[in-house]
């Protein structure tokens, strides 16, 4: 405990007159010391406390232990009207043009006085600001440009922070902010500084620390692009995260279109979401959509390329010469004459061809995304199409979280539980929500990861969530980052949003130019909406769980996809239930002879010796079941039991070990033992 002499020596280190009637007053502990020492250093009471810490000898991390924060609360600002306020002039002669007292904004300083008064000075049109302070004692310097309710920024050290760069729209703005209340309504701070933009190496940025901060820029192109190394500048001095809202904040006698400003994307974007500050009704939810409106800064210099602020970035000069080689068509090794590729999600989805799975909310993107991922880790089948063999799959997952995530593979896996292990050893997560992948540093990062994962396929779930640039404008950059992958022989799967009337995917149409395979998700909102719908599936949009319909609307990996489409339920705890269509409704075996509408016996081999102790349960089964007689896929459905995706995947490993064969084309395909 402090004693009275002491607390007296450390007042007269501060330079606190000693004598004075409120220190003599305040001797009884009515008011703290850090409170003194704020208000008599100008300084906040974090850095005050620092200070008094240092006359005492405490180290910082004990200071805080030793001056409680609620004992060190700031007085409560002066009703007095200050000197400053007084003489202050209400008019001004510029070359004999009378300049009239418009508007004025006072900064107070941690005693809670009138620190500085800016004063906003118009004629006609015209206008000009000045900053009037109090006289200032010999030895004092403050800094010229203090943030506007910089104490109120020390007393709550969370509060988020809109930093307007423009003066007018500042001093408008915090004037609406004040009458309004907003501060106290939703603990936003209206802020901004003498000179604006222009203040940018006088600022004592250190009041922004530890708060998140929203950059509000000037309507014109150097403004918006100077805003990035604000942002920066924020960053680097500590603030908990920056953001920009470019989007014109215009305040009355202001143009309404700056004359650098090109028409196109930014007229079209920019000033087509201008916000008029004369017409704002609630200035709480303004500053509300302001905070959730702003770019992150990472994402800021994508955004500005995408409005054409910015240009593209030069292509990467090629250092190595060797890597251009001419090659001649016999150099090229194809596919023997007559050979036949098998239809596989294996055959789709390669470096060679980026997958585009795009639907409206809750159409089941996630769903169907990871079903995807666990077949390919686990090689097995999918809607219909087998996955030949295990892969290393990567999972991007911006959407569902890793808690969801894990549930829904459990679910997933429920009935098919011989390829967890599989998919254990395959298949990694990267459950990283607000990370962004166009981001020049990140996108490295996953790069590397992937590489040291020696990953063969990339899920992106979603746009929206890890590249939302590329979701809403541009994809060049997407596009930048999904070549690279590619080039490291990693095969991409894009998950994204529908449009908001659900008939095309949000964004730039160059997401589905760049993609050689598109595939739209209907879900159970637009399957019910339809007319003609058939019994099952009238029954499954009535029952619980997601109801998917995928449709193959481009592969150029397998061209013979195209327009297909199949329909799938997900009750809920359960797996997915064929419904209705098929992506592999002809015979693989008559690839060849596709035109010829006669069905064909595919050559049996010689008699084989079944072990019996080398099939699994499933296989045992279904090879029984066989046996009997020959079978349509419906029917071994409904005979043993097993769901359409598992049965596929067991009739392929019969087919492979040559017990059983397909024949028949189209929907009177049937299986029988050889």
């Amino acid at each position: 405990m402090l004693d009275a002499g002491g607390r007296q020596q450390v007042l007269m280190d501060l330079g606190i007159d000693v004598a004075s009637s409120r220190v003599s007053k305040t001797d009884k502990r009515e008011e703290s010391l850090i409170s003194l020492a704020s208000s008599s250093l100008n300084r906040s009471p974090l850095q005050a406390t620092l200070v008094v810490g240092e006359l005492l000898g405490l180290k910082p991390e004990y200071c805080f232990r030793t001056f409680p924060v609620g004992a060190n609360a700031r007085p409560p600002l002066s009703p007095r009207i200050s000197s400053v306020a007084k003489n202050i002039p209400k008019q001004l002669f510029v070359k004999d043009s009378p300049y009239t007292l418009a508007d004025v904004d006072y900064i107070h300083d941690f005693a809670g006085a009138i620190e500085q008064a800016v004063c906003c000075y118009r004629h006609g049109s015209k206008e000009f600001f000045l900053v009037a302070g109090r006289t200032l004692r010999i030895g004092a310097t403050p800094a010229s440009a203090w943030l506007y309710s910089r104490t109120r920024m020390a007393d709550d050290r969370e509060a988020p922070v809109l930093l307007c760069l423009d003066m007018r729209v500042a001093m408008h703005f915090r004037k609406m902010a004040r009458e309004a209340k907003v501060f106290e309504r939703v603990g936003v701070i209206v802020s901004g500084c003498f000179g604006g933009a222009a203040a940018f190496d006088a600022l004592h940025y250190k009041d922004l620390a530890g708060h998140p901060v929203v950059i509000v820029p000037g309507s014109t192109r150097e403004e918006l692009k100077g805003a990035e190394e604000w942002a920066k500048r924020c960053a680097k001095e500590g603030a908990e995260s920056v953001g920009v809202y470019p989007w014109p904040i215009i305040v009355p006698g202001m143009p309404v279109l700056d004359d650098s400003c090109p028409h196109g994307p930014w007229q079209k974007e920019l000033w087509g979401r201008a916000v008029y500050l004369d017409r704002i009704e609630l200035p709480s939810k303004l500053a509300r959509e302001v905070l959730r409106k702003a770019i992150p800064v990472g994402e800021y210099r994508a955004w500005m390329r995408s409005m054409e602020l910015v240009p593209e970035p030069a292509e990467e000069v090629r250092t190595n010469e060797s890597t251009l080689e001419l090659i001649r068509l016999d150099d090229i090794r194809g596919r023997e004459h007559g050979s036949q590729l098998e239809l596989s999600w294996d055959g789709v989805i390669t470096p060679q061809y980026t997958t585009l799975i795009w639907g409206c909310s809750n159409a089941g993107k996630s769903w169907v995304a990871i079903q995807l991922a666990l077949a390919m880790a686990g090689g097995f089948n999918a809607f219909g199409l087998p996955a030949m063999a295990p892969r290393h799959v990567c999972y991007l997952d911006g959407e569902v979280g890793k808690e969801d995530f894990k549930a829904r593979c459990d679910q997933l896996l429920h009935d098919n539980p011989d390829v967890r292990e599989l998919v254990k050893q395959n298949l990694h997560i990267l459950p990283q929500s607000g990370l962004n992948i166009l981001d020049g540093g990140c996108s490295r990062e996953v790069i590397e990861l992937l590489r040291q994962a020696k990953a063969d396929v990339l899920v992106i779930d979603n746009l929206l969530s890890l590249a939302p640039s590329a979701a809403k404008s541009n994809a060049d950059g997407l596009f930048n980052f999904v070549r690279q992958v590619e080039q490291a022989g990693i095969a991409v799967i894009i998950v994204h949003h529908s449009g908001k009337d659900g008939t095309n995917f949000k964004g730039s149409g160059d997401l589905a130019s760049l993609s050689q395979n598109v595939i739209r998700l209907d879900g159970r909102d637009q399957l019910a909406s339809q007319e003609n719908r058939s019994p099952e599936l009238e029954e499954v949009c009535q029952a619980d769980g997601p109801v998917v319909r995928m449709t193959v609307t481009k592969c150029k990996a397998a061209p013979q996809l195209e327009r297909k489409s199949c329909t799938y339920h997900l009750p809920v705890h359960g797996g997915w239930q064929h419904v209705e269509g098929a992506l592999d409704d002809f015979d693989q075996s008559l690839k060849s002879e596709a035109c010829s509408n006669e069905s064909r016996v595919v050559d049996a081999p010689a008699s084989l010796e079944v072990n019996m102790d080398s099939l699994s349960p499933d296989e045992e089964k279904v090879f029984h079941a066989l046996k009997e007689h020959k079978s349509t896929r419906a029917e071994l459905e409904t005979r043993t039991s097993l769901k359409t995706d598992k049965l596929l995947n067991t009739l392929q490993q019969l087919t492979k070990r040559g017990l059983i064969v397909k024949e028949g084309n189209g929907k009177a395909t049937y299986y029988r033992c050889v």
